[in-house]
């Protein structure tokens, strides 16, 4: 599947395209939606991941957030992999309690780590019981590109993928590889990571490739 990450839009506008989209991320800290529109967009029955990121947003209010889109019906919870141990634990125990599946995500906007401490990273996902993983690195040469996608070899429930102009390719690759999904933008002009291919590009890659 390919995930529509949804940020820097008014609901107004999200609802003339949303339709087009078969899964959505809710980047909650980059929306302004009122509880009538989240209520509207759960209804449509269409897989949702709820997204967080910390920043200068203290986690008391992070865990708010992310605990009402839970309730209100995501079906995904994104939860990073380096945030202190009582977010995490309070996160998982609150999503599991709810029926709703986990993310831990890892973001690298520098570079791709070696294999051992991506390894290492995945071990941690799988000790916390996540559902999946989410590995997203910058790649700064092919080598890292090949490095990321090598993940898939031996393990599952895993979105692993490159960011950067190297690393665009990966996005597509990891579909063929194992990935359950892969994040595209809503736009060019509207991204929410640095190489993000755009809805419409994937969707057009991927038709490609199955045919």
């Amino acid at each position: 599947m390919i995930c529509a990450s949804i940020a820097n839009i008014n609901y107004s506008e999200l609802e003339k395209i949303i339709s087009d989209f078969e899964m959505i991320e809710l980047r909650l800290d980059w929306l302004n939606f009122d509880e009538q529109d989240y209520r509207k967009i759960y209804r449509l029955g269409k897989p949702v991941i709820a997204t967080y990121r910390y920043g200068e947003t203290e986690d008391s209010i992070r865990v708010e957030a992310l605990q009402k889109a839970i309730v209100l019906g995501a079906n995904y919870v994104d939860i990073e992999i380096d945030a202190n141990a009582k977010f995490i634990d309070e996160m998982m125990r609150f999503a599991q309690q709810n029926n709703c599946k986990t993310i831990l995500s890892y973001h690298n906007f520098e570079s791709t780590p070696s294999l051992e401490e991506l390894n290492l990273l995945i071990e941690k996902s799988k000790q916390l019981q996540a559902d999946y993983i989410k590995i997203a690195c910058m790649a700064n040469q092919q080598k890292d590109v090949a490095r990321i996608l090598s993940l898939y070899e031996n393990h599952s429930n895993l979105i692993a993928f490159n960011m950067g102009a190297i690393g665009k390719i990966s996005r597509l690759a990891s579909l063929s590889l194992g990935a359950e999904f892969t994040y595209a933008a809503l736009s060019k002009d509207n991204s929410t990571a640095d190489g993000q291919l755009t809805y419409s590009e994937l969707e057009m890659l991927t038709q490609k490739l199955n045919n």
